[in-house]
């Protein structure tokens, strides 16, 4: 039987995780190199196109993921058993490491350990990818509760359309360039 998780956290005491566009992308980086098996190296972040790096079979699948300013959500297909554990391990340290650098700071970033709830229907498979795309529109409207949001699809996804850091862009097949490098997202 297929597992998928909805996987969230968000930065400890709801402070930013993401200041700037170059947190956004290196958290992305993280995203690929660390759904390998294979050991990564700092070094790999310094590849021109980090999108081409051999990663071998993958622990997850990425079915979604939105990057918010203080919390993000993923949405994957665990291929084996640990598979999300050992992934998000990883994402976790290593944005740790450059953000603790980066930013002189200390410690822990997120509140606690990340959250994985099991995504067992297909009602809530297809709310969770909605819920995903959709997210970034509660940075326009961040009093909207998430009911009133659906009255607002059309807004909503309009906004989110033009959002960098979700998996939508890649679901409308859309290729993006970040330091005039064209990035076609394959997670």
């Amino acid at each position: 039987m297929e597992v998928y998780f909805h996987i969230y956290n968000r930065g400890a005491h709801k402070a930013p995780i993401f200041n700037d566009q170059g947190d956004y992308w290196r958290f992305l980086y993280l995203l690929y190199l660390a759904n390998s098996k294979i050991p990564f190296l700092v070094s790999h972040l310094a590849k021109e196109n980090i999108f081409n790096t051999e990663r071998g079979l993958l622990p997850i699948n990425i079915i979604a993921y939105c990057l918010m300013p203080n919390h993000y959500h993923i949405f994957v297909k665990e291929n084996e058993v640990g598979g999300i554990t050992k992934f998000i391990h990883k994402i976790s340290t290593g944005y740790t490491m450059y953000f603790n650098k980066k930013y002189k700071h200390s410690g822990t970033i997120f509140q606690g350990k990340y959250k994985a709830k099991p995504v067992t229907e297909e009602v809530y498979f297809k709310a969770l990818l909605d819920y995903i795309h959709l997210n970034p529109y509660g940075i326009k409207e961040p009093e909207m509760t998430k009911e009133a949001r659906t009255e607002h699809m059309s807004e909503a996804l309009e906004y989110s359309k033009k959002y960098e850091y979700s998996s939508l862009k890649d679901y409308l097949g859309e290729i993006r360039v970040q330091g005039g490098i064209i990035q076609r997202f394959n997670l």
